[in-house]
């Protein structure tokens, strides 16, 4: 398995983005991601405070860093090939693979937190009423040596619209005040927060000089039109004569051929291929002397290839997935280190709609039987520097999320569903269920079994569905894993053809946690699946709080106006409950990620604290690229 991190995902629908999938894991489009998506959120003040009292460690002595050689950079399958293009909206590009090295975006998330940002192009904002007015970078500088300005950030704003950005769900529009200044309006009612991040964090800004001449007056007036419309009635948008045009420009957009790429970052590319890359230290970044790294060698290699490397002291840097035995290989290598920011969920979902999964008793008792934390043993191993941890609470959210948004009494209200066959034992017999020589037969006398459906690229969900299975067909629910292709996966999964299906989540706040499998997997409402019924949860239901709602439209709504507050912690505990309470799906797992940095080459890396992570190593692993770079300029990775 590999562990691809990226910025948090663009939201749903979009003109030419569907709903589909991210590489995130052992293939690409096992996960479909919720729009804002990132890895699990905690409490924001604690990480900004934290973060705040962090500061890099002095200098080593030895080689200075002109001499020094280059780090050697092995994240797995960063770019598609040696024919990738340089532009970065061109499906096969590689200048997103060098974003925060190469090219910047206007802030980056200090991670858990979701209202903490270090500025990057944009070197302070401030909101009032529905405008975001964004302050750029005034040292900020291309290549060659032309300011980065107010054009570069507008013109990349319309082209995303093309490409079905997330901040254009937020926005209504955007106008330059100056070369330095730029003006956000939002749209009614959407929270500051959730907008600024898809405009700081998610935008990644591209020079006007190379694609600015697409934006014509006629798209400047495309563009919002086409969103307005998409954002109350996605259908009817479909037919506008502005999606048309729209469509029609991107595709020349898309089309381009640019050369090379003319970065604004702390490097620049000097060569590219399909195996490797290579970027030196640019002169014109703002913060150059605080960037104590020459250049990085940008290896884009196969787990196969990054194993030898790290066991063999070549490589400096990489977020491989360690496997136990790998693992324990590698913390006996000398110089060797692992960071352990959680990450992303591993979810297993049941069919709501489909007997016997459709009455509550049968999923409650399921709960008790299904053995999370062997199901992440099996996958992940077990004891320091696992690459996975089991669930505790079943709410439907991350276990920081638990510990953030709900209280210790709020958890103690909760069902744990620790295993017990007797109480799984009871739930069934009490619906109606019968045993006999050793089987389960259903109140229709017909034996009941259950298939789990997984991506067959995804071992290590395969041997987490294999360890469950063998224990329900251990207590009498004869069970199997139907490992199938990612592409039937997804289309089972929401056509709702399955009975038990693997799936992803994550969130950037708990609503968005939730909605990334009450909404996006569930009755959805818009993109490509909109009207499937997904995994058949509802559509209505008695929520705690809420009373009677419909399930998708519900959580997906509130997901999108309700921001940090009094009123997200009190919807994110009325759903929780409907989650312990109902079990429409089981969060078994997080996934952690195993970042390894040795220090036989470079020294002064983040420190890591006892929980196996920190700020820095939080950012990391939320935006790998993005908290590596920060944590260049804040002076930390110096050659030995």
């Amino acid at each position: 398995m590999t562990q691809q991190n990226s910025s948090w995902a663009q939201r749903l629908g979009g003109m030419f983005r569907s709903s589909g999938s991210t590489a995130r894991g052992e293939a690409a489009g096992r996960i479909r991601k919720h729009p804002r998506a990132a890895v699990a959120t905690a409490v924001a003040a604690a990480a900004a405070m934290a973060l705040a009292g962090c500061t890099a460690g002095a200098a080593s002595t030895g080689n200075s860093a002109s001499n020094a050689a280059p780090l050697v950079y092995s994240p797995c399958c960063s770019w598609p090939n040696a024919t990738a293009s340089a532009n970065p909206w061109n499906a096969n590009q590689y200048a997103g693979a060098f974003s925060d090295f190469v090219y910047l975006r206007l802030a980056i998330q200090k991670y858990p937190s979701i209202t903490d940002y270090a500025p990057q192009l944009a070197a302070s904002w401030e909101a009032s009423g529905q405008n975001l007015t964004v302050h750029l970078q005034p040292k900020a500088k291309w290549e060659n040596g032309s300011p980065v300005t107010s054009k570069d950030v507008y013109d990349t704003v319309m082209l995303d619209g093309l490409n079905g950005s997330a901040l254009w769900n937020d926005i209504t529009g955007v106008q330059t005040t100056d070369d330095k200044t730029l003006v956000f309006t939002l749209r009614q009612n959407e929270p500051v927060a959730l907008a600024e991040n898809d405009i700081l964090a998610n935008t990644v800004i591209y020079p006007a000089s190379v694609y600015g001449s697409f934006v014509t007056p006629q798209l400047e007036k495309d563009v919002p039109a086409y969103y307005a419309e998409y954002n109350t009635n996605p259908t009817k948008a479909t037919a506008m004569p502005e999606y048309t045009r729209n469509n029609a420009v991107f595709k020349q957009l898309a089309a381009l051929t640019p050369s090379s790429t003319m970065g604004d970052g702390p490097f620049k590319l000097s060569g590219v291929t399909g195996s490797q890359a290579k970027l030196v230290k640019s002169n014109t970044f703002w913060a150059a002397d605080k960037i104590k790294v020459p250049s990085i060698t940008f290896d884009n290699g196969s787990n196969q290839e990054i194993y030898p490397q790290l066991f063999s002291n070549n490589a400096d840097y990489s977020n491989v997935y360690l496997a136990p035995p790998l693992l324990k290989r590698w913390q006996a290598t000398k110089g060797s280190n692992l960071a352990l920011p959680q990450a992303f969920g591993f979810v297993l979902a049941f069919n709501n709609a489909q007997y016997p999964l459709n009455l509550t008793p049968v999923r409650q008792a399921l709960a008790y039987l299904i053995p999370r934390q062997a199901m992440s043993d099996a996958a992940y191993g077990s004891g320091k520097g696992a690459g996975g941890v089991a669930q505790d609470y079943l709410t439907g959210l991350s276990p920081q999320q638990n510990k953030t948004y709900l209280t210790s009494s709020q958890l103690a209200q909760l069902n744990k569903y620790d295993p017990d066959t007797a109480k799984a034992t009871q739930l069934l017999t009490g619906a109606g269920f019968t045993q006999k020589g050793g089987q389960w037969y259903t109140p229709q006398g017909k034996q009941f079994t259950l298939t789990f459906e997984a991506n067959s690229d995804t071992s290590d969900i395969v041997t987490s569905f294999t360890s469950a299975t063998k224990a329900l067909t251990a207590f009498g629910i004869k069970s199997d894993v139907n490992a199938t292709s990612g592409a039937q996966l997804s289309a089972d999964e929401m056509n709702g053809n399955f009975q038990v299906a693997s799936y992803f989540v994550n969130g950037a706040t708990p609503l968005l946690t939730l909605s990334s499998m009450l909404h996006d997997q569930n009755f959805q409402t818009s993109g490509n699946y909109a009207g499937k019924k997904g995994m058949g949860f509802g559509p209505t239901q008695n929520v705690p709080g809420l009373g009677n709602v419909p399930v998708a439209t519900t959580i997906f709504s509130q997901s999108r106006t309700v921001g940090p507050g009094a009123e997200m912690n009190s919807l994110t505990w009325d759903w929780a409950q409907t989650v312990n309470q109902q079990v429409p799906y089981i969060w078994y797992a997080t996934k952690v990620y195993q970042l390894s940095f040795s220090e036989s080459h470079y020294t002064n890396w983040p420190s890591i604290g006892s929980n196996g992570s920190s700020p820095y190593w939080d950012m990391i692993g939320n935006n790998q690229n993005a908290g590596i770079a920060y944590a260049m300029e804040s002076g930390y990775i110096q050659p030995k």
